[in-house]
């Protein structure tokens, strides 16, 4: 395990979002404020509540360094024995000394739980920059969608009403009428749907952000979503994977899981050796003699029955289990970037079909049978299949948008990395 490159990888990232939450300190979302992926996920950084709670484990990490430095207190004993020629021992002072290196080890493993948990609060502002990536896109996606429904529900009521005119001049069955306005309520459904996810996706957008859930957030339309590059044009796409077992932070927190089971091998053998306790003071071999003289002491435990075979154990048994779930996370990491990026080839070429070739016309055509229509010229039955097949084009196209965008950041969770390339919005 290259502990440099894992390290180096650690403390960019680390940079990064933290620069991202310093630039967010002059960020406040106002009503009038749109906000596009970058400026959302500077929000998040600062004010996302997991975060905030990660961020509180670490005082907790450094106490824990404090305690582990501390050192034995002294004991102030005073004692007499009240038998005839019994001594007297007005004042005696202990010191426990510790040996073996047992305070140095406790300290590596306290230092070792900070780099781990800092190392893990990383991970959780990583999980939260996903999400936001995915919830911002779900966002902008929702709200074309609904904006889709509601174009729908105008177009059927623009189309109800044409056929009440035929049919009040006797150009158009009852019957039409009917297919008419069952289509109609059965698209203002379809709008009340879509209504209600968005409002869902409104909710979790706000909740990654940190602010009210009820605010309604206002971000750039789904058009920014559109990439500008494509993935094989991304310059580490050749060794991906290697460059994800290098910087995905499940091998930095291994590695430092791995120094804190060695520390606590070291520690439990250092245990073993007993601590040496030396006292000294002032004595009265009996107290009808006024005779006083020093006294001193040392005494230390026998490793009799306690000889820290349990902790020993524990400790190799933890090590060999890290070896174990090191070959497991790096397995589930190729697993992971292997299928990322074959998902999002899948979702590129998609998205790309939909952009050269499906959406041409589409609504030319679908404006074309409208009138065809209003003139008595083409039947509903024409209509509605031309509106249907236009419509469902569409949202086809707006779910492979969003298909593609959490393709992306799957890649990019997989990686470890921002894929900065393949980020870039076309504006």
């Amino acid at each position: 395990m290259n502990l440099k490159l894992i390290y180096t990888t650690f403390f960019t990232i680390t940079f990064l979002l933290n620069t991202q939450a310093c630039k967010a300190e002059n960020i406040k979302q106002e009503s009038n404020q749109t906000l596009d992926l970058d400026d959302a996920l500077d929000l998040a950084m600062k004010n996302n509540h997991h975060i905030r709670s990660a961020l509180a484990t670490l005082p907790i990490a450094q106490a824990n360094l404090i305690i582990a430095k501390y050192r034995p207190n002294p004991i102030f004993n005073s004692n007499g024995e009240l038998v005839k020629g019994g001594s007297l021992h007005p004042g005696e002072l202990w010191q426990t000394f510790e040996t073996g290196r047992k305070r140095y080890w406790r300290v590596e493993i306290a230092k070792e739980n900070i780099s781990k948990t800092e190392l893990e609060i990383s991970k959780m502002m990583w999980e939260i920059h996903t999400k936001v990536h995915v919830g911002y896109a779900d966002l902008a996606i929702g709200r074309e969608l609904y904006n889709l429904a509601s174009e729908r529900v105008d177009f059927y009521e623009s189309l109800f009403n044409s056929a009440e005119k035929r049919f009040k001049a006797g150009d158009l069955s009852k019957l039409e009428l009917e297919r008419t306005r069952i289509q109609l309520l059965t698209v203002k459904n379809e709008l009340s749907e879509f209504d209600g996810k968005l409002k869902k996706a409104n909710v979790e957008f706000n909740h990654l952000l940190g602010n009210e859930v009820k605010e309604e957030a206002t971000i750039k339309n789904a058009e920014t979503l559109i990439p500008s590059s494509k993935l094989e044009s991304y310059p580490g796409i050749s060794n991906i994977l290697d460059e994800a077992l290098l910087k995905r932070l499940e091998i930095a927190i291994l590695e430092k899981e791995y120094g804190i089971a060695r520390a606590q091998l070291k520690k439990a053998k250092s245990d073993r050796i007993p601590n040496l306790q030396l006292g000294a003071g002032a004595a009265m071999p009996s107290y009808h003699d006024n005779v006083w003289g020093p006294f001193y002491g040392a005494q230390f435990e026998i490793p009799l029955f306690n000889r820290k075979q349990g902790e020993i154990k524990q400790a190799k048994a933890q090590i060999d289990y890290l070896e174990r779930e090191e070959e497991r996370i790096k397995h589930d990491i190729s697993i992971d970037v292997i299928n990322s990026v074959k998902d999002l080839e899948v979702r590129e070429e998609q998205l790309q079909r939909f952009q050269d070739e499906l959406l041409a016309d589409s609504e030319d055509i679908l404006k074309m049978i409208k009138i065809g229509y209003q003139k008595g010229k083409l039947s509903l039955t024409d209509v509605l299949n031309a509106e249907q097949a236009n419509r469902d084009l569409k949202q086809k196209y707006f779910e492979s948008l969003y298909n593609y965008q959490f393709a992306l950041a799957s890649l990019e969770y997989a990686v470890g990395v921002p894929l900065y390339g393949l980020t870039e919005k076309k504006l």
